[in-house]
């Protein structure tokens, strides 16, 4: 009897345990992959999270760097305040050198004495007080071209002080200065980054220069030290580059530049991010972030292998022991009936579940700090299915087209086009999903009517098994609004050409062709006796060369013979002197390393200095005008300056009836791909300087 029960125990219990062994083998497979996986994610955040630390370092690098700058220039300002400065009314002929474009050019400073010494040249004051305070400090003197170094210890790369260079009008650092505020913030010194204060000098309620104090931004060998110590699993480390690839920190490659485009492509354009990275046959995860104000890349990396190996191992092993053991106890559990360790077993995988359940609410976390990244995109983003719906949208979209989240994502896509771009959307989505990715132009209709001019960057993205477009949509308003105004420029300066020119024809050539008719006239009356008629014919003779010689001048405004025969430079001599010779103006105009442009270019430059030299003769009451015309390198440039009594840039620009030769200039240059700047003030005259890029 008891080999009879055993037997019937063990055939019933012979497929329970084959059921038994098969769950907990799937069990212990999915419990060590998910703990792979947990495990990864783990290390991804630790990565993340330590490029998050020395971010913050960083933060801290800047903060201090302005704190030390602000107590710099207190005891700068105090020190300088101490002595006197006293400015003599003789001048100092320096050539000045431009920091930004490397330009020379001859000026006159003022001669100032500090302390009853020449200031210009003498580096005692600055010196000392790098002595007191550490960093670089300038004094400036404002002239016509910019702010001059008069004295500093801001050095260039061959060690020679920076004496005679000047920051030029245009730089953002200048604007508040001249407006009598301190400016702090960065500012590009000779190709270096600083932190910066500058602080006007006021004599008289006038700006006459300013005070500067500044410290390097980055301070690398200190934050080395610091990221060095930093140890990341065991494989890992940290290391910090800048956007050209050169490499600041880093345990291998410090000081070199990196060779790999596609590792710094996968970063370029990011703010931060997570990637893999195949390097010497070895996979590493990459955690980095965009560090704006100092233009470098933060980045942690480990090898995966490496961290994998050991977690792995213990948990196959551990995994394997447990399941085992699970197996074994599950089997002598069901073969006697034991329920009380059976609810025990239970209680354990409850346990298990509530871990299942925190990485589940760690991966939901982590989604949404995505969709706050995804949402502080300043661009409209636009995700949309196979079906045209909208499945995704984030706030800048919300906010151009005036329509709630829930209110979009119940939409297609063609539901905020225009009725002319309707038809284009499945053609579009086509090419889209056909090529990968794909740009083009379209309208969007706000909630309130509003017609936007938009461009549309689209890709195809895989999610959750399903391909969906992903469109970043920006707004063309502005621009359009702009290619209007040029284009009305254009033809408003196109329609004073045609109406000069028909007035020269009516004025100048009408009246001569009117003559010679009626002279031609009277040549048939049979009265006239021969010597009259000879005398008449000679009229004619006279006014047909006068009408000539017009033509020649109608046909000279319009293309100048010279400028097709010798180039550019004679015709702007000859004009000059043309000019010169009416003793109204007084004209000095020179160039260098000017050969024959493209005929085109040469044209529109004669009209711009001829438009100009008109608008000084008609407008400014000056004296005189100093042209200059040069080439260094690929880049021409064109220099302007009257001394007339000048006028309101603004006002002007603003006017629909006054500075139309202004704006005709300014659309012939944007016809060339030009830069401009100018500048006026009432009683200081007009300059503009234009650089043209060939």
């Amino acid at each position: 009897m008891k080999k009879a029960a055993f037997a019937i125990k063990v055939r019933f219990f012979l497929p329970v345990a084959f059921i038994i062994t098969a769950v907990i083998v799937l069990l212990t497979v999915w419990f060590v992959s998910s703990s792979v996986r947990t495990f990864n994610k783990q290390l991804e955040k630790t990565l993340s999270l330590e490029v998050y630390t020395i971010a913050q370092m960083f933060e801290r690098e800047k903060m201090l760097k302005l704190e030390k700058v602000h107590s710099n220039l207190k005891v700068v300002e105090s020190a300088f305040n101490s002595k006197s400065l006293k400015r003599q009314g003789s001048q100092i002929p320096v050539e000045i050198e431009n920091q930004v474009n490397g330009i020379r050019h001859q000026a006159l400073l003022e001669n100032w004495l500090y302390n009853n010494r020449p200031l210009f040249a003498d580096s005692s004051f600055v010196d000392s007080m790098q002595t007191l305070v550490g960093g670089t400090i300038t004094i400036f003197q404002k002239t016509d071209s910019g702010f001059v170094r008069m004295a500093t210890n801001v050095r260039h790369k061959d060690g020679r002080r920076a004496t005679a260079t000047f920051i030029p009008n245009n730089s953002p650092v200048l604007e508040p200065v001249k407006a009598g505020k301190t400016y702090y913030g960065r500012a590009s010194i000779l190709n270096e980054w600083y932190v910066t204060a500058y602080k006007p000098i006021v004599k008289d309620n006038v700006v006459i220069g300013m005070l500067y104090v500044g410290d390097k931004e980055k301070d690398m060998e200190e934050l080395k030290k610091i990221i060095s110590r930093i140890k990341i699993g065991n494989s890992g480390y940290a290391f910090v580059f800048d956007s050209n690839g050169y490499m600041y920190i880093h345990p291998n490659l410090q000081g070199e530049y990196l060779s790999d485009t596609l590792f710094l492509k996968q970063m370029r354009g990011k703010q931060n991010g997570l990637f893999n990275y195949v390097f010497e046959n070895r996979e590493k995860t990459i955690a980095f972030t965009y560090f704006e104000p100092f233009d470098v890349y933060i980045a942690a990396s480990i090898v995966n292998e490496e961290e994998n190996r050991a977690f792995l191992f213990n948990a196959v092993s551990g995994a394997v022991v447990v399941a085992l053991f699970a197996a074994l106890l599950l089997m002598v559990l069901v073969y006697y009936f034991t329920s009380n360790k059976l609810i025990n077993y239970l209680n354990k995988l409850q346990q298990s579940n509530k871990r299942i359940v925190t990485i589940s609410e760690a991966l939901k976390e982590s989604e949404e700090r995505f969709q706050k990244l995804f949402d502080s995109t300043g661009d409209d983003i636009f995700v949309t299915d196979v079906n045209e719906n909208i499945v995704e949208i984030n706030n800048a979209a919300c906010k151009t087209l005036g329509y709630s989240r829930d209110e979009l994502l119940k939409m297609k896509i063609t539901e905020i086009k225009t009725p002319r771009f309707k038809n284009y959307v499945s053609e579009n989505r086509r090419i889209i999903y056909e090529k990968g990715s794909y740009s083009f132009e379209s309208e969007h209709v706000a909630k309130d009517g509003i017609v936007i001019p938009v461009e549309f960057i689209s890709r195809v993205v895989s999610y959750k098994n399903e391909k969906l477009i992903l469109s970043v949509v920006r707004n063309l308003t502005h621009r359009r609004e702009m290619e209007r105004e040029i284009l009305s420029t254009i033809i408003h300066t196109e329609e004073r050409e045609r109406e000069r020119f028909a007035k020269d024809m009516h004025d100048g050539l009408g009246p001569l062709l009117s003559t010679i008719k009626l002279y031609v006239n009277e040549l048939k009356s049979v009265t006239m006796s021969d010597e009259e008629r000879e005398e008449m014919v000679n009229y004619c003779n006279q006014l047909i060369d006068d009408a000539v010689n017009a033509t020649r001048t109608i046909s000279n405004n319009l293309m100048p013979r010279i400028i097709n025969t010798h180039g550019l430079i004679k015709a702007v001599e000859q004009f000059c002197h043309l000019v010169n010779k009416t003793n109204k103006l007084n004209i000095t105009f020179d160039s260098e390393n000017i050969e024959r442009l493209e005929q085109n270019m040469e044209i529109i430059l004669f009209r711009v200095i001829s438009e100009l030299i008109n608008n000084t003769i008609k407008h400014a009451g000056a004296e005189r005008v100093f042209i200059l015309l040069l080439k260094r390198e690929n880049v021409l440039s064109l220099y302007f300056k009257d001394d007339g009594r000048g006028f309101d840039v603004d006002e002007v620009m603003k006017s629909d009836k006054k500075g139309m030769g202004l704006k005709n200039i300014i659309s012939r240059i944007k016809s060339i791909n030009g830069n401009y700047e100018f500048k006026s003030r009432l009683g200081e005259g007009f300059s503009i300087k234009i650089e043209i890029v060939i």
